[in-house]
């Protein structure tokens, strides 16, 4: 079997959804699939120094990069237009992470004139949160291009139930299939040492933006610091000017000393972030899934995060966190008890690691994908669809 995954970025600083797509092409290449990944060079605001327009294999996938054409956060690639359009006929499957973004137009537009069965990774962008925010172009965008996109589409990948009643809330639940995202979970895990006669030490581990009420995280730390030992660090990269408001609103609430900004990580310094942290903090408005999450309960770590995280009814159900609204009043008391009570957070991280055990790996992730490939590759073809 043959799948092409196309996404607007591969590059780990653009966020999660991109360091997923390459976990789940290793483990549909580590099962016999023959897996092309197909994007853009863009880095951020930077490009990768890749080749372009031709093979460059890892980790037994195939990846394509395409010159960005034009600047912007939306991507435009026109030589990846070319290539999709030449090329989409030979795959199985195309399967395309993303939705707001001009890498899934010729992404599905190109599987729908092949034809080939196509599935739409919406990352999230369908709740009522996402759609709700710049609805003065979101809107017209999707009753224009998305909306299209979702209606000939062979399946929707839903990463949790909460993105699937998204879906349906749109009229297309009959195609949304839920199949969580993984994380590599080791085999064992080593009890964390209580934070006993030294600071608490609090973790964020995802993108800058505003939707992860991060300023309501430092308010947060800002109002539990005159009578607890804690520390902030916030990992990860985003716009330039929110960054700088986020230090200056430190400084302004006098708690530049007790957050650090490490900027973006990977490898082996993600692994030392998530080391050194007692507690995980994610207050985010909305994530489909929440991948940082999911590293951090592999790491033991217990988190804390609002209802508005995906994986916030698994984290409650496993005691291996704490839930709460995304206000300074809520997040002040949450991070208050998680100080008081340190020596509890251990046994809670246990209870973390043996969720993402059970329930959160990429071997299952991909077993589930790999099922939906080929009942998508029996069926029998349509027509194709003009351009």
């Amino acid at each position: 079997m043959k799948v092409l995954h196309v996404i607007p970025s591969a590059a780990p600083v653009d966020g999660g959804p991109n360091l997923a797509v390459r976990a789940i092409a290793r483990g549909l290449a580590s099962r016999g699939i023959s897996v092309t990944v197909a994007a853009t060079n863009a880095a951020g605001d930077a490009t990768l120094d890749v080749p372009l327009n031709i093979p460059v294999v890892d980790g037994g996938v195939d990846y394509r990069f395409f010159a960005r054409t034009v600047p912007g956060s939306w991507k435009f690639s026109w030589p990846m237009t070319r290539w999709l359009w030449s090329n989409a006929r030979r795959y199985d499957v195309v399967h395309v992470h993303a939705l707001f973004s001009y890498a899934t137009i010729p992404g599905c537009r190109a599987a729908a004139h092949a034809p080939v069965p196509y599935v739409v990774r919406p990352l999230g962008t369908l709740s009522e949160w996402s759609l709700g925010h710049r609805s003065w172009k979101k809107r017209p965008y999707y009753t224009l291009l998305e909306r299209s996109h979702l209606a000939h589409a062979a399946a929707i990948h839903a990463t949790s139930a909460a993105e699937a009643r998204d879906v349906e809330r749109l009229g297309f639940g009959d195609r949304a299939r839920v199949i969580p995202l993984g994380i590599d979970v080791a085999p064992v895990h080593r009890m964390r040492d209580p934070a006993v006669g030294r600071p608490l030490r609090l973790l964020f581990l995802s993108r800058l933006h505003e939707k992860k009420n991060l300023a309501v995280l430092i308010r947060a730390v800002a109002a539990v610091c005159a009578n607890a030992a804690l520390e902030l660090t916030i990992a990860g990269d985003g716009d330039l000017r929110y960054r700088e408001d986020l230090v200056s609103l430190t400084r302004e609430l006098a708690v530049a000393d007790r957050v650090r900004f490490v900027g973006h990580v990977d490898g082996d310094a993600k692994r030392k972030v998530l080391d050194r942290a007692d507690c995980f903090v994610l207050p985010s408005a909305h994530e489909n899934f929440g991948l940082a999450v999911a590293e951090a309960l592999g790491s033991a770590l217990p988190v804390i995060v609002t209802p508005g995280v995906a994986l916030a009814p698994m984290v409650a159900d496993a005691d291996a966190g704490v839930v709460v609204d995304a206000n300074v009043p809520a997040l002040a008391s949450a991070l208050a008890w998680a100080a008081a009570h340190a020596a509890l957070l251990p046994q809670m991280g246990e209870r973390a690691w043996n969720l993402a055990r059970r329930d959160l790996s990429w071997d299952a992730s991909c077993s589930r994908l790999t099922e939906l490939y080929t009942e998508l590759t029996a069926r029998p073809r349509r027509e194709g669809r003009p351009a």
